[in-house]
């Protein structure tokens, strides 16, 4: 072989090699980068309480007897748009995010008085719009509409809106603050109501957070992978009630609205297993418990709040709750971003006032000094996680 067929047969090997390392370095290049901030969420949950009796001497007290309620959700949460604004040395200040949520839920009043339980459903879909100003401000905005309907009797059909706004001021990661406005009917009614909102300790440690209207809770982290809770919350709804048992026999309506609210307390477990599942579990006592009835005929025209024609308060019980979690998607990380903390957690609470838990902040890892060569890979791990 000549020397100059070698040299053309060497030039074509170091040729061939460059484009073979060259698709490969795009091939790397086509690994796109996470979009969002936010993982798609899709959540299960059961409530259940205990039965007791109808102390009123009114009709409807005697005609319905006991009550018990049992609630089942199915719900989800995924970003739809996110937009990072940027430094000229091109470092982040600030980030949109539109979110698309949903749930559906049947709650089972059951009376002992009457023969069919009735499955009163609840459906939304609505949008979360979250503006992270990159320094202290963080504002929240949630509009959606749901609909209800007594299953099996499809004139019971009403529809509804739900909205929430909130502004968030993060003055450090050990405090914040919140207030805003929430149309909301968690409390068994249609009402109006202010939004105001304290957190001292972190996110991402011990810390008591006090929410009105949706909780107050005292969180205690137990390592990486578990999380323990102290808490209280409303929890309640307005449904429809298809009156087939006579229940209101003032007027001719075929359909009511059925309303309930309650404050539950106890204790929670949330384990985080991974990074694409978790679950919890909860149980305490549920107290003030109120159940109303109120006739549509009666209500038409009223904007306000509605007026009752039977309203009960019941005794407490003891309730169990559990859920499970499933997450997907990858995701930008958020590790040591306060404000992002903070976004995270107002978006972890659905229409019927359920806590998926605060499964995408980044647990507390150790210092890098002088650690064990395992500790290091477990830093590794939690922001590849995140």
């Amino acid at each position: 072989m000549s020397r100059i067929n070698l040299l053309y047969l060497l030039m074509g090997f170091v040729f061939f090699n460059a484009k073979l390392l060259a698709f490969k370095d795009d091939s790397l290049k086509l690994l796109k980068p996470a979009k969002h901030y936010f993982k798609t969420t899709v959540y299960i949950d059961y409530y259940s309480t205990g039965q007791r009796e109808l102390s009123g001497k009114n009709f409807v007290s005697q005609k319905l007897k006991t009550y018990q309620v049992r609630q089942s959700v199915l719900g989800f949460n995924t970003p739809l748009f996110t937009k990072d604004f940027y430094k000229n040395d091109s470092s982040i200040i600030s980030n949109f995010h539109l979110l698309l949520n949903g749930s559906y839920s049947v709650v089972t009043p059951k009376f002992s008085g009457i023969s069919k339980n009735h499955q009163l459903s609840r459906t939304s879909l609505g949008v979360r719009i979250i503006y992270n100003t990159g320094k202290r401000s963080l504002f929240y905005a949630e509009f959606t509409p749901f609909v209800t309907q007594d299953n099996g009797y499809r004139y019971t059909q009403r529809y509804r809106v739900s909205s929430t706004l909130i502004y968030n001021f993060t003055v450090n990661k050990y405090f914040s603050l919140r207030a805003g406005y929430s149309r909301s009917f968690l409390y068994g009614n249609r009402l109006n109501l202010p939004y105001i909102g304290i957190r001292i300790g972190q996110l991402d440690g011990v810390n008591l957070s006090i929410q009105f209207p949706r909780s107050v809770s005292f969180n205690i982290p137990i390592g990486k992978y578990v999380k323990t809770s102290l808490y209280t919350k409303g929890q309640g709804g307005v449904y429809s009630f298809a009156n087939t048992d006579s229940v209101y026999y003032l007027n001719n309506d075929k359909s009511l609205n059925f309303g309930r609210y309650e404050f539950i307390g106890g204790t929670r477990i949330d384990v985080l297993p991974s990074r694409f599942f978790n679950f919890y579990l909860s149980a305490g006592l549920t107290t003030q418990n109120n159940i109303a009835l109120f006739s549509e005929t009666f209500n038409t025209g009223n904007k306000g709040q509605l007026n009752p024609f039977y309203k009960e308060k019941l005794k407490g019980s003891l309730f169990i709750n559990f859920g499970l979690v499933f997450k997907f998607g990858k995701v930008k990380s958020i590790y040591n971003n306060y404000n992002m903390y903070n976004a995270q957690d107002l978006n972890t609470v659905d229409g019927n006032n359920i806590n998926q838990g605060n499964n995408q902040i980044p647990a507390k890892v150790h210092k890098i000094n002088n650690v064990q060569p395992s500790e290091v890979q477990d830093l590794i791990d939690v922001q590849d996680f995140y």
